[in-house]
């Protein structure tokens, strides 16, 4: 195989994300005020109803649902109560709430506001807006399947997916990649994204780029026996792309969502029945994603969160309780699955493929894994499946042929 032809395409990909100045004003605006934005909840009794949306600040929600008048006026009173400035709104369906984003003036105290605001009786609750980062590491630099790179998908090999792939392939099984955007027109990807949902804050120019969920969504499900490019480990299966995070910079695949775009990708997968939620993500404890995570644990959804090998980084949402944490190699603890991380050849925007390294990518291909087990057990709890992925001892390498073969 000629490696140029894989590198060359890589090359012309980054040369086109260069992008004019003022392409993100956006997301430069965005990091400028986080520090100073809250997140506010109350209850809504017409959450439910179906209406045209008016995102603000960026946000651009696609769904049909938008808070009422009366949570607007609710809103807009707080705002002129507390001296904040309304940003953002949008109904939580799953949680019967409406959540609002403040910025808090130059002045005020953050601490006080939230102390402030939580005194109310209309306020649920009240919360800074935290946050997060995707799991990415620097790349590094025989078959039935006539895919090219396949001999180069080292974790692909040491699951034995492709054997697998003789029992199931994920059919029907739905799984909502909460991350950056995905290129749905890239030749390996192309048809395999059921559901696209774009919940960040967007450039104008909507050529986004984005890097880390496409190799994320590749893992998953890239076409197999298509004569171009890799294999994903569950290519049967329904992908959901929820964009939740943005790049930090053009054509990088280092990202960051908020408290906020991350609820609303949580509450559009539970609304969309997803079998499996994966968060190749990290960053502190938040109460609003939490009570959504556990919300989709108790509608049985299974949620796969990456592990960040360093703990400065923060282990949410990987540590709720009922969560399947992925790390990217031995010493997180016996709680932790281990899925392959180094080198991980995957698709990027633009037709092309490179080396991804980090537990960002050791969690799709559990992820996968377990879209083959639900495919042939849909009623699989995600205790059971643990126990299965576990192999009786922490770190074990997963096996999906013999996983597979353990199923009655």
């Amino acid at each position: 195989m000629n490696v140029r032809w894989l590198i060359i395409p890589l090359l012309l990909a980054l040369l086109g994300c260069a992008a004019p100045e003022g392409r993100f004003p956006i997301l430069a605006d965005d990091a400028q005020g986080a520090g100073r934005r809250i997140l506010v909840t109350f209850v809504d009794r017409s959450i439910n109803r179906s209406v045209p949306g008016n995102p603000l600040d960026g946000y651009r929600v696609r769904g049909v649902y938008d808070n009422s008048d009366w949570s607007k006026r609710v809103s807009t009173e707080l705002a002129e109560h507390y001296g904040l400035r309304l940003l953002a709104q949008w109904p939580v369906t799953t949680l019967g709430v409406a959540c609002v984003v403040y910025e808090i003036p130059e002045g005020q105290s953050l601490e006080q506001v939230l102390q402030s605001v939580g005194r109310s009786k209309q306020v649920g609750s009240v919360q800074a807006m935290r946050d997060y980062r995707v799991l990415n590491e620097p790349a590094l630099a025989s078959s039935h399947y006539n895919d090219p790179y396949l001999q180069l998908q080292r974790g692909f090999q040491a699951l034995r997916i492709e054997q697998a792939h003789g029992r199931a392939t994920g059919r029907g099984v739905r799984i909502a990649v909460i991350d950056t955007g995905v290129d749905n027109s890239h030749p390996d990807l192309r048809g395999r994204i059921k559901e696209s949902e774009n919940l960040a804050p967007a450039p104008a120019n909507q050529d986004l780029a984005d890097i880390h969920g496409t190799a994320v969504a590749g893992v998953l499900a890239a076409q197999p026996g298509n004569g171009i490019g890799i294999a994903g480990v569950a290519p049967g299966a329904d992908i959901f792309s929820m964009r939740a995070c943005w790049p930090e910079a053009p054509g990088a695949a280092a990202a960051r969502c908020n408290s906020y775009t991350l609820a609303l990708a949580l509450n559009e997968a539970i609304r969309l029945r997803s079998d499996i939620i994966n968060m190749s993500l990290t960053g502190p404890d938040d109460p609003l994603v939490q009570l959504l995570v556990e919300e989709a644990l108790r509608q049985n959804i299974i949620v796969v969160a990456a592990v960040p090998q360093d703990p400065e980084h923060g282990g949410f949402p990987a540590n709720v309780p009922g969560v399947l944490p992925v790390a990217s190699g031995e010493g997180h603890g016996q709680n932790s699955l281990v899925g392959p991380s180094v080198d991980v050849l995957t698709t990027i925007p633009h037709g092309s493929y490179d080396f991804m390294s980090g537990s960002s990518f050791a969690a799709p291909h559990v992820a996968g894994v377990i879209a083959l087990l639900l495919e042939l057990h849909p009623h699989l709890s995600a205790a059971d499946i643990r126990l299965m992925l576990k192999g009786g001892k922490g770190g074990a390498p997963l096996d999906a042929v013999a996983t597979l073969s353990a199923l009655h």
